[in-house]
């Protein structure tokens, strides 16, 4: 080999060659070369062996080779020539020298590129973990079968006392505090308490909604009703924020008449309140509505709806609108409801549902149907379906909102009008030519395609809207989503793993729970919960026949085999739930760490 570009004239250069035709005890040679000077040189050789055995073509196993100088090197063996003038002993010490250097410079330099690779390899695993913490479903491993870790008794308002994630920590109330608890242990990190009375603390995780995922938030909200026998004979509310480490940011007391309180979107209090005139009702539409046999229009007339949110610390309105009365909405809204169940009548300003994240907003009311951004933005149009036909407006993980119609609510028709994607800011992106499949859990891969169902095919596309790929599958819902693969659950319960990059249906099991029959009972949404760790899919079953036995099933994502299968139950009805990449139960009674 030639002198290194730019090196000295003491550099040496090192060449690897077989002796020889022959090949035998030795193949490989190392010469020491100094660059020419004007003088004649000789190169000096030794043979290269690997530790133990001679180095030969084809041999297995690394190649070692000792760049130390023979201990025999005899300096009278060295001609005058090539000693640059030194004596014979200083050239071969020199030699020796070198030759040592170069070893460990190579030894340096194998051992910087094992580091190196742990610390990419280190860096790339962080990454994946990371990814998994924040994706919906997404859990750090799923190898084992899960098992109780830790589990909090829990009361409050809030169904189970479950209030939301903030900071990586579970938010329940128990009793007049609110806690939040170490996801991994259960351990108390914080705890804070409230006033005395009613409180309802959120944003909430819309529970009842057949694709519940808990939303991070930043803050807690929690609206504390004063018990009775106010001093102003005024029912009066205490506000209280706080925010990811259990600090109070503020507290304040707002007296209401006839608005309604509840905790809003990024720390925010949501208020609404009748206004307004309405004609009375016709006593016989009354009748019919309260018989839930009035059609949309019976009630012609209706009172506003006036929303405000404020900052729930401070009381400043970040935004106001009125929602004028929609006679299309559904007259079961207007429904008087009395303490025992029963209907009695219409009430034209009755109670107002919401269901508050903090990516959306939506109320419900007596002619009020209305969807927001947590800016104020109105998210559905005039010609949108009822949320009680089945519409709604779903944050996506990846940012923006698909809007539009739940097919299974429409006995499997397609509905008239397609899905359509909207931007954060809630302007429309594009219309889809199909059904939106909005995954239950991903790795927080694959978010450049785009899953449809768009008539007996799963189709593919990019953000753009432009074809990637389709699939003879009638993909009903999309169960788990990885960069490799999609697991999509199809009208008659078959489950498929389809590639992500080609379409190319890689497995299917007609079967998800084996030996058991007669799981769910809505149709292809037979599947509770789906989680991911990026390699292996689990899916919990809810085994109606047995109350509350639920099954849980894991699968390796990219084959389709069978892992492990588990039967878990005795909490009563219940929600399972990825929380920071870590199971958790929500039931009733308790808030249940899994492990």
């Amino acid at each position: 080999m030639a002198r290194r570009r730019g090196a000295g004239s003491d550099a040496y250069t090192f060449d690897l060659e077989p002796d020889g035709d022959e090949g035998d005890d030795a193949a490989a040679e190392v010469r020491a070369t100094r660059p020419a000077t004007g003088r004649a040189t000789r190169q000096g050789t030794r043979r290269a062996t690997r530790r133990g055995t001679p180095w030969t073509t084809g041999s297995a196993g690394p190649l070692l080779i000792d760049l130390d100088p023979a201990d025999d090197v005899d300096a009278a063996e060295l001609p005058l020539a090539e000693t640059g003038g030194l004596t014979l002993r200083q050239a071969a010490e020199r030699a020796r020298g070198f030759l040592r250097g170069r070893r460990l410079v190579a030894a340096v330099v194998v051992v910087a590129a094992a580091l190196t690779a742990v610390v990419v390899d280190g860096v790339g695993d962080r990454g994946r973990l990371a990814a998994l913490r924040d994706a919906p479903g997404g859990v750090l491993d799923l190898t084992d079968e899960p098992r109780e870790v830790w589990r909090v008794p829990t009361e409050g308002s809030a169904p189970g006392g479950l209030v939301g994630v903030l900071g990586g920590l579970v938010v329940a109330q128990q009793r007049s505090a609110l806690l939040g608890l170490d996801v991994e242990t259960g351990a108390r990190v914080w705890s804070v308490d409230l006033p005395d009375g009613s409180t309802t603390c959120g944003p909430g995780m819309q529970v009842w909604s057949g694709d519940f995922q808990p939303e991070p938030a930043e803050r807690v909200v929690c609206v504390s009703g004063t018990p009775d026998g106010a001093q102003d004979g005024r029912p009066r509310s205490t506000v209280t924020v706080v925010d990811a480490e259990g600090s109070v940011v503020g507290t304040r007391d707002v007296g209401f008449t006839s608005t309604m309180a509840f905790p809003g979107p990024d720390g925010g209090l949501l208020t609404a309140a009748w206004v307004g005139d309405a004609a009375p009702v016709d006593p016989l539409v009354a009748d019919e509505v309260a018989a839930g046999v009035a059609h949309a229009g019976a009630i012609p007339d209706g009172y506003d709806l006036r929303v405000r949110l404020e900052d729930g610390a401070t009381g400043k309105v970040r935004w106001e609108r009125t929602l004028p009365f929609d006679a299309a909405v559904d007259p079961a809204m207007c429904v008087r409801w009395g303490e025992d169940g029963t209907t009695s009548g219409v009430d034209l300003r009755g109670g107002v549902q919401v269901s508050v994240t903090d990516r959306v907003v939506w109320l419900g009311g007596c002619g009020v149907d209305a969807w927001f951004t947590p800016d104020g933005v109105r998210l559905d149009r005039p010609q949108d379906p009822g949320t009680f036909e089945g519409f709604s407006v779903e944050p996506l993980a990846t940012g923006g909102y698909v809007a539009g119609v739940d097919a299974d609510l429409l006995g499997g028709r397609d509905p008239e009008s397609p899905d359509r994607l909207l931007r954060d800011d809630g302007s429309e992106q594009r219309e889809l030519r199909g059904r939106y499949l909005v995954p239950l859990s991903t790795d927080g891969g694959g978010d450049g395609v785009v899953l449809e169902r768009r008539g007996d095919a799963t189709v593919a596309t990019d953000a753009d809207g432009d074809e990637l790929w389709s699939t003879a599958v009638k993909g009903s819902s999309l169960l788990v989503r990885t960069a490799q693969v999609a697991v999509v659950v199809d009208e008659g319960r078959r489950v498929h793993g389809l590639d992500m990059g080609t379409g190319e249906v890689l497995w299917t099991r007609p079967d998800l729970v084996e030996g058991v029959e007669g799981l769910g009972a809505y149709g292809p949404r037979f599947v509770e919960a789906a989680f991911t760790d990026g390699r292996l899919a689990a899916f919990v079953v809810p085994d109606y026949a047995r109350g509350d036995v639920v099954h849980w099933v894991a699968l390796d994502a990219a084959t389709g085999r069978q892992l492990w299968q588990l039967e878990l139950g005795g909490d009563g009805w219940g929600i399972q739930l990825a929380v920071a990449g870590r199971l958790v139960r929500w039931s009733p009674t308790a808030i249940v760490g899994l492990g």
